[in-house]
């Protein structure tokens, strides 16, 4: 008897040992550990990247992490830096160099069950999510070029609108744009703001160091394309390079901004016909209370110079190109406490001699959800200030989160959307240029973010006029129809054969 009980404690602890030898080698069979490979995507504008995320454990407990990661037809090798593991989560990063640039991704994962939720930030710029798993995701089928539905459209939404305002898109054009996407800001639209390129980081990223080249090649191929430029941004508490602020002293401060000013619109006097001067000095909330103040956002700017850095910029800029039109650029200002502390922001900045000719409402929204009777509010009572208003960064989103924030964004799903969802967008955007075609006396510019929902910042929620092929939706049709009847002078849409000039 004592021969068999032994004979059977020792099957049970061979019994064991072969399990926990499994669990060791086989990562599923044990989904509390990290160790192993893992497989998640992440859509960008580019398309989706694959990443297979390989983890090593050290007999010393530490741990190594590396990648491949697949894009299109390519593949590139990464190895991980900065890993830091904590129970069941890592965190990792990932540096990129692009010309003379450094770019770091950072990513944080998470065991959950039997899954890894794995999420990547880059910065201030925001960030997405993806679920990884043991399992290696199945090809990405080729997305359907086809339109939802087909739309016949019989005139261009800049000829359509010429009589009343400007309109205008958003985008860094001509650099890494495509043939088809060129004719396509050249011939639907009148106007161009750059997304990024003349922002402070981009283009001035040291105090003795200026970037001109791919604003340059914007501005130039905006003059041979008949377009005008609105310059975008000359002071924002966001993506403004550290050595502005540096040495804490005011008045050393105040002069960088004061060159920053005078070189960026000097150098483009006469060719950028308009700027955000300031861009979102406003904070977000707020209530009763912060209704009756400027409520100002607590950035670097107001830090050093106090609430008069936003007199100052104004004042430099006149200084640089006393022709153009200077504005005050923020999202969600046409409602509730936050419009309230604008127009106390504004009537101040007048009261104290700053040249600001006009408010850019930044329009970004959602189908369904878009304060209308707040937005006209806001035209009339800007107006009532003397101000003109332009519609600076007009977005209407089918789904997700709207709002201009500049901060963490989710992974968004890029299903294609419903007939039904392109109605209830374009019945939103038609009653949008409505109001504006009422207040075309205030109304000086329409400028929509992006090109199309390919070139959008709010991917996967297709939000403007063309999806992501270039293909015109219902909402171009029922804006073009908000302007009357057609004219005989007015081009025809599609034309097709517009020569585009290539701004070199």
């Amino acid at each position: 008897m004592r021969t068999l009980a032994w004979m059977q404690c020792c099957l049970l602890c061979v019994t064991v040992a072969m399990a926990q030898d499994r669990s060791a080698s086989d990562p599923q069979e044990s989904p509390e550990k990290l160790a192993g490979t893992w497989h998640c995507q992440f859509e960008t504008p580019f398309g989706v990247q694959t990443y297979h995320l390989h983890f090593t454990e050290d007999d010393r407990g530490g741990t190594t992490a590396n990648a491949e990661v697949e894009s299109g037809d390519q593949t590139r090798e990464v190895q991980f830096s900065d890993v830091k593991r904590r129970g069941d989560s890592i965190s990792f990063a990932e540096v990129r160099q692009f010309g003379e640039r450094e770019f770091r991704i950072d990513y944080q994962a998470e065991l959950q069950g039997r899954d890894l939720l794995v999420s990547r930030s880059f910065g201030e710029r925001g960030g997405q999510e993806s679920t990884a798993t043991r399992e290696p995701p199945k090809p990405v089928p080729a997305a359907s070029t086809e339109p939802v539905v087909e739309v016949e459209i019989d005139r261009l939404i800049k000829d359509a609108f010429k009589d009343s305002f400007l309109i205008g898109m958003a985008g860094d054009l001509p650099t890494r744009y495509s043939d088809a996407e060129l004719k396509l800001a050249a011939e639907h639209f009148g106007s161009i703001t750059p997304e990024n390129c003349m922002k402070p980081e981009r283009i001035h990223p040291a105090e003795n160091r200026w970037q001109f080249e791919q604003s340059d090649a914007l501005v130039n191929w905006a003059r041979k394309n008949g377009m005008t430029v609105h310059g975008h941004t000359l002071v924002w508490h966001a993506q403004t390079p550290n050595w502005f602020f540096e040495g804490d002293d005011s008045e050393t401060i105040k002069q960088r901004m004061k060159n920053h000013i005078e070189t960026l619109v000097g150098h483009y006097k006469g060719q950028v016909q308009s700027w955000d001067v300031v861009n979102e000095a406003i904070s977000d909330g707020g209530d009763a209370k912060t209704a009756e103040t400027e409520h100002l956002r607590d950035s670097n700017w107001l830090r050093a110079l106090g609430p008069d850095f936003l007199t100052l910029a104004f004042k430099y800029a006149r200084q640089a190109d006393p022709d153009a039109v200077l504005y005050y650029n923020d999202y969600n200002i046409e409602s509730g406490p936050k419009h309230a502390s604008s127009l106390v922001l504004l009537k101040r900045l007048l009261d104290q001699g700053a040249p600001i000719d006009a408010v850019g409402i930044q329009g970004h929204w959602r189908s369904g959800r878009v304060p209308f009777d707040d937005i006209e509010k806001a035209i009339t009572d800007y107006a009532s200030l003397g101000l003109k208003v332009s519609i600076t960064e007009l977005d209407v989103t089918i789904r997700g989160e709207s709002g201009g924030q500049f901060g963490r964004r989710r992974f968004r799903s890029s299903a294609p959307p419903s007939l039904e969802d392109l109605n209830a967008q374009a019945e939103d955007y038609a009653k949008l240029f409505a109001i504006f075609e009422k207040h075309q006396n205030v109304i000086e510019r329409v400028s929509f973010w992006g090109l199309n929902d390919r070139r959008t910042w709010r991917r996967g929620q297709h939000p403007l006029l063309f999806d992501a092929n270039n293909h015109p939706k219902p909402a171009y049709a029922a804006i073009v129809r908000e302007s009357g009847p057609s004219g005989g002078d007015e081009a025809s849409v599609p034309s097709g054969q517009i020569e585009v000039e290539d701004g070199e």
